[in-house]
């Protein structure tokens, strides 16, 4: 596991609006290094997200919202509060490419999706609260049009499950998963199991609010 071997690293794609409001969505890796051979390299997870993910995420947005370069933060290790964390970023700030809402909805609306591991347990899945803005048009009472579904999922078909971000021939390894901080305090393993399914509802959900640490 990334904490003992690696890092355990937390991504984030963040939206920011005039209004003050703010949406993020954040994305678990661990990193595995073995040893004698490169390890893996958080500024190119950064890139590999700028390239990869970030237009996607930008989709669902209005040119009203920036699009912040992409963050990549070492979690905090719940055993090892003290411990130096390094973080690293990448890309500028960009602004949303939807067009902007004739009937616009209230930002709050959204959609989740199931992350599920090969593990069984409520520790060992995950959900993402999916925003954007979006017009009436986009919803039918508590139910997403496909055209907004589609852009929710083409996000999610983006995110790299496992990213190859070491430099040259290297058996180190970094997956998309699940972070359990109740888990790894309890010295419970695994805590970071890997992500193998991801399911979208097509139902109507109310966005969480959670600040950014």
């Amino acid at each position: 596991m990334g904490f003992e071997n690696g890092k355990l690293l937390r991504v984030a794609l963040i939206a920011t609006a005039a209004s003050g409001n703010t949406e993020v969505n954040t994305f678990h890796y661990d990193l595995v290094d073995e040893p004698l051979e490169p390890e893996n390299d958080p500024q190119t997870l950064a890139d590999v997200f700028r390239d990869d993910v970030r237009d996607d995420f930008a989709a669902l947005y209005d040119p009203g919202w920036i699009i912040q370069p992409v963050q990549v933060i070492q979690e905090k290790d719940p055993q090892n509060p003290t411990a130096a964390r390094s973080q690293w970023a990448s890309g500028d700030a960009i602004a949303g490419t939807k067009t902007a809402a004739t009937a616009p909805l209230a930002p709050a609306h959204c959609a989740v999706a199931s992350l599920k591991t090969g593990l069984a347990g409520r520790r060992a899945r995950g959900r993402m609260f999916l925003g954007g803005n979006f017009d009436e048009s986009d919803l039918t009472f508590r139910t997403w049009q496909s055209a907004q579904l589609a852009r929710w999922q083409t996000l999610l078909d983006a995110i790299p499950r496992q990213p190859d971000i070491q430099s040259g021939t290297s058996s180190s390894t970094a997956r998309w998963c699940v972070y359990s901080r109740t888990q790894r305090a309890a010295d419970l393993d695994p805590y970071a199991p890997a992500i193998t399914v991801v399911s979208l509802s097509n139902q109507l959900h109310w966005l969480r609010s959670r600040e950014l640490i």
